[in-house]
Parts: structure tokens; C-alpha cells; sequence
């Protein structure tokens, strides 16, 4: 069993990196790991976190004019597979640390908010982009429950009988593109306004200098690149096994 404590980034249209400082936010998560034996084990998970960017932070002249953010509450359900490059199980003697990389399938549940004076609100319900109206019937709503390919590695290391820790980055690799609600072109604001109403047309275009009365039909976003989203921090883990390998039981036998 185990205890995941850690941050939450992403990599989309408003933020090119899933290393980024500024949006670093908290994300917690429970494991149950099954060690199949000291190389191989599997593991169930539930992660919950928050991956936010803002066009703010951003450098480019673009991005800072274009003025989008976002946060994403985000509940993760995953099952992994683990290996571990040296023979390593909390209850055993041999190795106090390895590395390790893992792989799986993940379930999340995300909802896209955007903030509006002290306010957040739901952005796919809006349909920023144009969804559901009758002047865009090739954007359809995205669903907010969608799967995953999960995959990355880290470093665990032995603490006690007991307990372990893991160090570990893991990125998802997402099969949407509106993780963020920001994917292909500004909506007409007359249709949007008319038929999604009026946060609609502002949650769509936020941009500044002036730019905002001529960006219909604009790009907003890049759909042919997907998001990804990434949690990474340390677990720790507790030994439910009954068996503990010492492995200087056979010298104490023979010393008696």
C-alpha cells in the first residue's frame, strides 16, 4: 500500500512543456503494488490533481495576446506495470534501491474551468469553440472521460522491514485535445452568443491589443497535437507481506 504525494503539470496549447514551474500544483493519490517477484510487480492507483497554465506565463508575443488559462480538477484511475532493472521487494534484504520504469492503461476524469473575477466556470458546457451550435455541427462536445497511455520511471529505495519510498515521474499520454479547451479555431461571435450565450463568447476569445474583434475563424489552438498531462513526486510504501527474506539466515544457521 502506498501514499503518493507530489505535483501536476501539463504540455498543450497553453503551455509547450510538461516541465513548468509556474503551474506546478499539488496532486495526492493512493497504490496497492503487487509484487510478482523482485523484478515485476503491478500496481492500482487513484491520483487526483490539478494541471493549470495561463497564456500569461508564456513568452511568446502570441500567447501573451491570445491570454487564454485554464485549471483542470483531475481524478486519474490507473493500472501499471512496474520493472525493476535490479531484484528489489521492500521485504527482502538483498537491494535497498532501484530503478524502474512502468506502463499501463488510465482512466481520468477531467472538467476544464476558466476564471472569471473571483469565479471559476465550466468551459466545456460553454463550448467555446463552437460546439453544439448549428453553424459548427462537425464540433461535437468533448466527453470529460477518456483513457490514457500512462508511462514513466523512477528510483525506489528500501527504508525499513516495512516501508519504501518511490521517487517517480509519470506522464499521460492523451487521445483528446481539449484538455485545456483549446484545440482549432475562434467561433463566429454572433453565433455564439445567440445560440451558447454570452460567457460563451467570453471565455472564447480573451484577447488583448485589440486583436479580439478579428479573430473569427483564427486559430485558437493546434488540433493534430494531442495534451499530455504528468504527475511527479514520492510514494510511500508499506510492506503488507508476512514473509521477510533475510538474507543472512543461512550464516546464522551455521554460526549456532
Amino acid at each position: 500500500m502506498g501514499i503518493f504525494l507530489g505535483t501536476a503539470t501539463y504540455k498543450g496549447e497553453i503551455s509547450n512543456s510538461l516541465v513548468n514551474a509556474k503551474s506546478l500544483k499539488p496532486a495526492i493519490g493512493i497504490l496497492y503494488r503487487r509484487n510478482l517477484n523482485s523484478h515485476w510487480a503491478y500496481r492500482i492507483g487513484i491520483t487526483y490533481g490539478t494541471p493549470n497554465a495561463s497564456d500569461a506565463d508564456s513568452d511568446d508575443p502570441y500567447q501573451q495576446r491570445r491570454n487564454l488559462s485554464f485549471r483542470s480538477r483531475t481524478l486519474d484511475g490507473h493500472f501499471l506495470w512496474e520493472f525493476n532493472f535490479l531484484p528489489y521487494q521492500i521485504a527482502n534484504n538483498r537491494t535497498r534501491f532501484a530503478p524502474f520504469i512502468f506502463g499501463g492503461l488510465s482512466v481520468y476524469r477531467f472538467n476544464p474551468q476558466a476564471e472569471l473575477g473571483d469565479d471559476w466556470y465550466n468551459l466545456q458546457p460553454l463550448g467555446t469553440e463552437g460546439q453544439g451550435t448549428t453553424a459548427y455541427p462537425d464540433r461535437e462536445k468533448y466527453k470529460r472521460l477518456k483513457v490514457a497511455i500512462p508511462f514513466g520511471g523512477g528510483f525506489k529505495f528500501k527504508l525499513s522491514r516495512r516501508f519504501g519510498m518511490t521517487v517517480e515521474a509519470g506522464a499521460r499520454r492523451l487521445f483528446t485535445d481539449y484538455f485545456d479547451d483549446v484545440s482549432s479555431t475562434y467561433a463566429d461571435k454572433d453565433i455564439l452568443l445567440a445560440e451558447n450565450g454570452e460567457l460563451a463568447v467570453i471565455f472564447s476569445d480573451r484577447s488583448i491589443d485589440g486583436q479580439a474583434l478579428t479573430n473569427t475563424n483564427r486559430q485558437r489552438g493546434n488540433a493534430s497535437d494531442r495534451d499530455w498531462y504528468m504527475f511527479t513526486g514520492i510514494t510511500i510504501n508499506y510492506s503488507l507481506s508476512k514473509k521477510y527474506n533475510d538474507n543472512c539466515t543461512p550464516f546464522r544457521g551455521k554460526l549456532r
